[in-house]
């Protein structure tokens, strides 16, 4: 892709600097809890008082609809994650109101600090497009992260945005893993999924070093304290010890000195609860109920604020490397 002088110019003008608190939630794998980390870090961070962006860039649309918006209505507006990073807005970075994508969330309950994204039914079809357009013209692939770095940092006004990423290597991922400052992973704790985080590190180290998200750490999700089953599941003591053989041969050097022998931040157990917060749509009363624990379990709320302690924790050593 031949890109034009006065688009080169714009793209060297481009801060070096990446927004500070843009986060990628990943896994290769699907139905380990992406979106109910996303949702649950967003509503938690937002009633501490910072604000918080929800971008929603998986096709299932499952953080829109989780967040309470009309699944008739997901893809009745030209206002999507969709049509905010189409191709024919790549070279048009100065002339995009990245402002008018960004909506309340439609949850009645949801912390004032709370925005969103919407996502679309079409990325799958938006993706087709991001390949012809990047195995067709030199520089394409560049030319998307560019405009993803420029986007999330035109949101500066946020204390952190939260990326909510399919379960597959689609260009537009790749580019918003290449784009945020870190990243967050999230898996249950079965020999599959836990085996299967090499291959999330294998792509993010495959981006180039100094333009490389680094990785936070993990999230066990679903976790049955007690043990295992015939099904694969282990329980939290083998599923932690497994998860860190798995992945600290992938971590680079300013990693390993901050997640050392802890990649695990925090464990989520099953809880009904969660599904309910998560199925309630735009009038979550059970946001309420997630501060109290009916069981000698700790409480989703005590659970959460630890793990947002633990990603700022981590924040803040990073930005001392």
């Amino acid at each position: 892709m031949d890109i034009p002088a006065d688009i080169q110019q714009k793209l060297k003008s481009i801060t070096t600097e990446k927004h500070p608190g843009s986060i990628c939630i990943a896994n290769y794998k699907g139905g380990v809890g992406k979106t109910t980390l996303t949702t649950l870090l967003g509503y938690f961070y937002a009633s501490k008082g910072k604000k918080v962006l929800l971008i929603d860039i998986d096709p299932q649309c499952s953080l829109s609809l989780a967040a309470g918006v009309d699944p008739a209505k997901v893809d009745k507006t030209d206002f999507t994650i969709y049509h905010l990073v189409t191709p024919n807005k790549w070279s048009k970075i100065a002339k995009v109101k990245f402002g008018d994508y960004i909506e309340n969330v439609p949850d009645i309950h949801a912390p004032s600090g709370l925005k969103m994204i919407k996502g679309s039914l079409d990325v799958d079809a938006l993706d087709e497009v991001i390949i012809r357009e990047i195995t067709q013209k030199t520089n394409a692939a560049d030319l998307l992260y560019f405009y993803c770095k420029n986007m999330l940092n035109a949101f500066s006004d946020f204390d952190y945005v939260l990326i909510d990423c399919p379960p597959n290597k689609m260009y537009l991922t790749q580019a918003m893993l290449r784009a945020s400052s870190y990243y967050l992973t999230v898996t249950i704790p079965d020999k599959i999924s836990v085996y299967g985080m090499p291959r999330l590190l294998k792509w993010v180290k495959a981006i180039p070093k100094h333009e490389r998200p680094f990785l936070l750490g993990c999230v066990l999700n679903a976790v049955n304290r007690l043990g295992g089953n015939a099904y694969g599941t282990i329980n939290q003591q083998q599923a932690t010890e497994e998860l860190y053989k798995s992945i600290r041969d992938h971590l680079d050097s300013d990693e390993r000195k901050i997640i050392d022998d802890k990649p695990v931040l925090a464990h989520i157990p099953r809880l009904d609860i969660i599904s309910q917060f998560l199925s309630q749509g735009a009038e979550k009363s059970a946001w309420f109920d997630l501060k109290h624990s009916k069981s000698s379990q700790q409480s989703v709320n005590l659970i959460m604020i630890n793990l947002i302690n633990s990603i700022d924790q981590r924040i803040s050593e990073y930005a001392k490397i």
